[in-house]
């Protein structure tokens, strides 16, 4: 008996000190282990998404902006009679019946019936009580003037990132930074936040406001719609630029799409076309070439060129005007645009002089304004032309620019010989403060007297027996330049004859004889008329007679009205 009361004794005070042991352990050994499991029992990190910043055009008007919607799941297992459900959610969806019932027959527990769902339609679904279906919290974003800014402002996709446009190359700035954060579980497992968030915590998205004018922006947009469908042409594009600072007051394309759908139905409608896309620019470069010669010495407006009559061979190749051109002084060569006049001008000039002029005036590489999918100019070294090569360039082909590439050297011929770096972004508001973009110069390429000569040029060619005599508005000072350039046949690789574009390049001065704006009209593959004179010009007068209401610009002269007393 005394045997098994001494082991009883030794198995208590065996599992005494084991509990001892344990108990030192966890509260002295293993201590700061077991706290941080119990923290992690009742608190958890949480991801807070920021708020995307809004875009904003160069008066404060919203262009896009975050609007919390429902997106709408089910829970499969739980619906009842399938097949009814399916078509009741269908009809209020707008979704196929058959993709529907496809989802209510998926064996899990959550499927995404429609993401980022209509308001109309996320009540017309809860009234339903259809047993299994949930409704979440997203945001979604929202494009107040959708269609005419869609290549500008592009889109972002389901999950909120930027998929086009500004939304894509602004998408660091605009969609700010998560925050993770500490928070508590209660006794149901729901999280309890701290209270507030420091200022300097606050991560949100930047607000992008840019340089565009919706209101210039809609009638440049809806003159080039109305031109592309009345002409019967392919597409097109306008830009439209302050050519003192490189701001870019519009900059349409057509055809364009719906970027509240934000989807790849009709990718033709998703290109930024003055920015994307390249073009032969045809007659619209020959100011550049007088300007650049002149610059250099070479050109001088005493010089008179014999146009050889409207025909003209070179190395077994007839180069032809539009009219039977004898003697022409330079300034007459621009204003009624001989390619004649042209090829024999440019053929005294060096290949590398030419070359050079390309990249003084910004055509052999991008402009580097930060907008994505920007295309390059196309020209082969100088090394390889020949003197047929020398003859195309004179009057524009055989190479190509874009349409944000020339508006760029058109305004350094016109402002005082300044290439500016074209801008659409003002400025932006973070929680730092505003900060707003300058004007950058990237080189001076014409002194003040050469650019004043070009621009007096280029006002010959809108008066009375100028090509561009369609653009001109009565009362203002208006100078440009029409190119019709012909395209090439990708299947033959040579230059068609019924595919071509229109161009026209221009400016409006004011009453202190300032230049208001620049613009550059384009229309692809027109018919049945094609000349730009026809199709470009009448555009650009258009688009320019309600800008000019908007800017306030004021005439050069008031012209009275006859009548008799």
């Amino acid at each position: 008996m005394q045997g098994r009361v001494r082991i009883l004794k030794v198995f208590f005070v065996v599992v005494l000190l084991i509990m001892a042991a344990r108990a030192l352990d966890l509260q002295v050994i293993a201590s700061d282990d077991i706290i941080r499991r119990s923290h992690r029992s009742f608190e958890r990190t949480v991801e807070l998404s920021p708020s995307r910043g809004n875009i904003y055009d160069v008066n404060g008007e919203c262009l896009a902006r975050s609007l919390e919607v429902k997106s709408i799941a089910v829970n499969p297992r739980v619906i009842e009679n399938p097949s009814r459900a399916a078509e009741a959610i269908a009809g209020i969806l707008n979704i196929p019946s058959a993709q529907v019932r496809r989802k209510l027959s998926r064996n899990k527990y959550f499927v995404w019936l429609k993401r980022q769902a209509a308001p109309e339609e996320s009540m017309a679904l809860k009234r339903l009580g259809i047993k299994g279906i949930g409704f979440y919290d997203e945001v979604k974003r929202f494009y107040p003037e959708s269609e005419f800014l869609a290549n500008i402002i592009g889109f972002v996709g389901v999950d909120g990132k930027g998929l086009e446009g500004i939304e894509l190359a602004q998408e660091d700035r605009l969609r700010g930074i998560s925050r993770h954060v500490q928070a508590q579980r209660d006794g149901g497992g729901r999280s309890i936040y701290a209270r507030g968030l420091s200022l300097d915590e606050e991560k949100n998205g930047a607000d992008i406001t840019l340089t565009i004018d919706r209101r210039i922006q809609y009638i440049a947009y809806s003159e080039l719609k109305r031109s592309v469908k009345a002409n019967n042409a392919r597409s097109g594009f306008v830009i439209i630029t302050d050519p003192s600072s490189g701001a870019i007051r519009a900059m349409a394309s057509y055809p364009s799409f719906d970027s509240n759908k934000g989807v790849y139905r009709h990718l033709h409608g998703h290109r930024n076309r003055g920015v994307v896309d390249v073009f032969e620019p045809g007659s619209i470069v020959k100011p550049l070439w007088i300007a650049g010669g002149m610059e250099k010495g070479i050109f001088n407006l005493r010089q008179s060129v014999f146009c050889e009559n409207g025909s003209f061979t070179l190395h077994r190749k007839t180069f032809h005007d539009h009219e039977e051109y004898g003697w022409l002084p330079i300034r007459d060569i621009i204003k009624h645009s001989s390619n004649i006049g042209m090829v024999k001008l440019m053929e005294g000039v060096a290949a590398q002089d030419m070359f050079s002029t390309m990249q003084a005036f910004g055509l052999t590489r991008p402009t580097g304004m930060g907008f994505p999918g920007e295309a390059r100019g196309l020209v082969r070294s100088p090394d390889e032309w020949r003197r047929i090569d020398k003859a195309s360039l004179a009057f524009g082909q055989g190479f190509n620019v874009t349409g944000i590439q020339f508006i760029s050297a058109f305004n350094a011929m016109v402002n005082g010989g300044f290439l500016l770096q074209p801008r659409i972004i003002k400025g932006v508001r973070d929680n730092k403060g505003s900060h707003e973009t300058s004007r950058v110069i990237r080189r001076r390429v014409l002194s003040q007297e050469t650019s004043s000569k070009i621009t007096s040029i280029l006002q010959s060619v809108v008066s009375i027996g100028g090509t561009a005599r369609n653009a001109d508005i009565q009362g203002y000072q208006i100078f440009g330049k029409t190119g019709t350039s012909q395209k090439v046949d990708p299947l033959t690789g040579a230059y068609s004859k019924s595919a071509f574009i229109s161009t026209f390049v221009g400016g409006v001065k004011d009453a202190n004889s300032d230049t208001a704006f620049t613009m550059i009209v384009s229309i692809n593959e027109p018919h049945p008329e094609y000349y730009a004179s026809t199709v470009a010009c009448p555009l650009f007068r258009r688009i320019a007679l309600k800008t000019i209401g908007i800017m306030d610009t004021r005439p050069v002269m008031t012209v009275a009205q006859g009548g008799q007393g």
